[in-house]
């Protein structure tokens, strides 16, 4: 995948998985499905971690503090590679950003019932709000580390600027 998304070749996936091209079209008739599925399985593990991190802390700041430590320790994967990739392709290319579009939904979505646990006072359209600027947030860091060290000082300090002012804003409710 040197040329990414867009020079996808499944005969090449075939040969490097060492199957045959047939078999592999045969789950993956397109590209697209080839990508959905690599998508899922990579909002799974992240959210599976998200779902993780939350059930280990007992407070609402600290489940809050969960929902963005477990985002940020996915920005710091190599997966996120792919990510940003496909969010370059998704601007010229429509299928690519329906994929795109229905992971965002999905990781809303999963963020959103966690702040329902979190905080149920707040409107479900304002938990569903919180999600997506959580995510945009967070997707914002992700860029960030393409040209800075996660683990510089400026970065950590901005991680943690970022669980106290998204803890504050979720705890302020619907006012």
């Amino acid at each position: 995948m040197s040329s990414g998304i867009t020079g996808l070749v499944l005969r090449d996936v075939a040969e490097k998985l060492g199957i045959t091209h047939g078999n592999l079209q045969y789950y993956f008739p397109t590209k697209e499905d080839l990508l959905v599925a690599i998508f899922d399985q990579e909002l799974l593990q992240y959210t599976e971690s998200l779902h993780k991190a939350v059930g280990r802390t007992s407070t609402r700041q600290g489940r809050i503090a969960a929902i963005v430590e477990a985002g940020l320790a996915q920005t710091k994967t190599k997966s996120t590679t792919l990510w940003r990739m496909l969010i370059s392709f998704a601007d010229q290319r429509p299928q690519l950003a329906a994929i795109l579009k229905k992971q965002n939904t999905q990781y809303d979505r999963e963020v959103a019932d966690e702040l329902a646990k979190i905080v149920p006072e707040v409107s479900e359209m304002r938990r569903m709000h919180i999600a997506q600027m959580i995510r945009m947030m967070l997707d914002g860091f992700s860029v960030q580390l393409t040209w800075d060290d996660p683990n510089s000082s400026e970065m950590l300090a901005l991680q943690s600027e970022l669980k106290v002012t998204l803890t504050t804003w979720v705890l302020m409710g619907d006012g």
